[in-house]
């Protein structure tokens, strides 16, 4: 690849507007965790998931990487058809490993399936319908014996149904209990019968009632597998209803039927190790990408911490770059956990080893999980650029947006007006610092700050410079003051804020600046003013 290509490539002017079209690619290489093309820096900035209708758009805010591929996306066939259109646009993919694509110029990398470590919920217990009853797959049999009381299952019809609770080991009841689910028109159990390895044990008239409701055996039975038969109902407007817990207790008071749920991730470590390996011994020219949840992060305690210790770092190991998404307004209408995004890229970065890490961050609201729209928090330029400074100094060495929204209508690219405006902004200025923010670390830190120390710094030098790249992550009510040392900075240095047209006076080896909330600041100082 010619130099002078990629020098354009990470030298764009500041002024917001596309990005300019890449150059083939003939090499891509990791070297002290960034990217390498062409033996020269590139910082990705990515884009999930969009079809080529949308690239004019995603070139516009600045953006110079696709990432994903949707099956039949922009009419193609598969993605050897698409990254095509992906180049054609002056863009770079990452894309699902095909062996078609080997060797492709417009190839940055290859990603493993989203989220392989997104938890769904299993059961080890055997809940067996009988003939004719309609299963409801989100809300599976097993939750009777879960020991959520709260949980329920559907029972399709419920006049006449019947399930089976099988144990792979005999065990003795002396009680048994149901609880029920009580939902205005639905049906409600009444007459119930209960048989043990096939006999009649016990009929019941339940209440139409919630909360447990409880029978004595006449005597203890012991069995493998209860049936729970539905006889008779309390009419409701729809036929169906649900049971919530079935339990059967020994002498000792213990529920013997319970089973509690366990969570298992999308696709184990082994399984993703092994997909890493095939598509590397395919092709070792290309890095393997890939994302997962922010679940590594304690905040938000979906795995026992023993295992998420466990897990992660098996993870990683089955990557070459890896990367989370956390959206705290986008995806959970919290925006006092915006600090997540810095706190849970420095976590992925120490675990990362040598390997890039990559954050995904929001772009607007409208998901589809928090409610209706207009009790949503907007996501705003302001929050779009702390977020993207909270990874870069948290240790990120790429970007990626997710623009997708589902309310008030889905969209691939639903990004307002305002924020792509802002995104064209933060995205030329992060393309035109990138050979900064990929340079040498220098050493340095933030001394004090007030009301609150939560200013994150990555220090860097490069090209005759030393740069100070700052940002408060938390949204406090009031203006920061920080104060910074840098290793060598010699007193009275003059020390440019850039792009702010103002600059700074250095005293003692450091120097001090207000934040306002979620403010940015980009500090360089000439290399000739620090000393070794």
């Amino acid at each position: 690849m010619r130099t002078a290509a990629l020098v354009v490539l990470v030298a764009l002017a500041s002024a917001a507007g596309p990005a300019a079209a890449l150059p083939p690619i003939e090499k891509v290489e990791i070297r002290e965790r960034a990217f390498r093309v062409g033996g020269e820096p590139f910082f990705p900035l990515m884009i999930w998931l969009q079809d080529a209708a949308n690239f004019p758009a995603v070139r516009q805010c600045g953006m110079n990487t696709v990432a994903g591929y949707w099956p039949k996306s922009s009419g193609t066939r598969n993605v050897t058809e698409y990254l095509p259109l992906v180049q054609k646009a002056g863009l770079y993919g990452v894309m699902p490993f095909h062996k078609g694509l080997k060797g492709h110029p417009a190839l940055l990398g290859y990603i493993h399936g989203d989220e392989p470590d997104l938890p769904h919920t299993e059961n080890d217990a055997e809940v067996v319908p009988a003939a004719g009853l309609r299963v409801n797959r989100t809300t599976p049999l097993w939750k009777m014996v879960d020991g959520v009381w709260h949980s329920w299952s559907v029972l399709d019809p419920l006049e006449g149904a019947a399930v089976t609770i099988r144990r792979k080991q005999p065990v003795t009841a002396t009680r048994l209990a149901v609880y029920l689910t009580i939902s205005k028109g639905l049906a409600v159990a009444k007459e119930v019968a209960f048989e043990g390895d096939g006999k009649e044990i016990l009929r019941a008239t339940l209440q139409a009632k919630k909360g447990q409701q409880a029978f004595d055996l006449p005597k203890p039975v012991t069995f493998r597998a209860l049936t729970l038969k539905v006889r008779s109902t309390y009419p409701g407007e729809q036929e169906w209803g649900s049971v919530g817990e079935i339990e059967a207790y020994d002498a000792a008071g213990t529920n013997v039927l319970v089973s509690p749920p366990r969570l298992e991730p999308r696709a184990t470590p082994e399984e993703t190790l092994g997909s890493y390996k095939a598509i590397k011994a395919h092709d070792p020219s290309r890095p393997v990408f890939m994302t997962v949840t922010g679940y590594f992060h304690p905040h938000f305690k979906k795995y026992a911490d023993e295992r998420r210790e466990r897990l992660y770092p098996a993870y990683i190991r089955a990557t070459d770059v890896i990367g989370y998404d956390i959206y705290p307004i986008y995806g959970w209408n919290k925006p006092e956990w915006i600090h997540l995004v810095h706190d849970a890229t420095a976590r992925l970065s120490a675990m990362a080893g040598p390997r890039p890490v990559y954050a995904w961050i929001e772009t607007s609201r409208g998901g589809q999980y928090t409610g209706a729209l207009e009790k949503q928090t907007e996501v705003t330029p302001r929050h779009i650029r702390a977020e993207v400074w909270m990874a870069i100094t948290g240790g990120a060495t790429g970007i990626g947006y997710f623009t997708h929204v589902w309310k008030p209508a889905y969209h691939q690219f639903g990004v307002p007006d305002e924020n792509r405006k802002a995104l064209a902004a933060i995205n030329a200025q992060v393309t035109r610092l990138a050979p900064a923010i990929l340079g040498r670390p220098w050493s340095g830190h933030v001394v004090a700050t007030e009301p609150d120390p939560k200013v994150a710094t990555l220090l860097r030098a490069h090209d005759g410079h030393v740069y100070v790249f700052a940002v408060n992550y938390v949204e406090h009510k009031t203006p920061v003051h920080a104060t910074f040392t840098v290793h060598g900075l010699a007193p009275g240095a003059k020390v440019e804020v850039v792009d702010e047209d103002r600059t700074l006076r250095a005293a003692a080896g450091g120097f001090t600046d207000t934040f306002d909330p979620l403010a940015v600041h980009v500090y360089r100082v000439a290399r000739q003013d620090v000393t070794d």
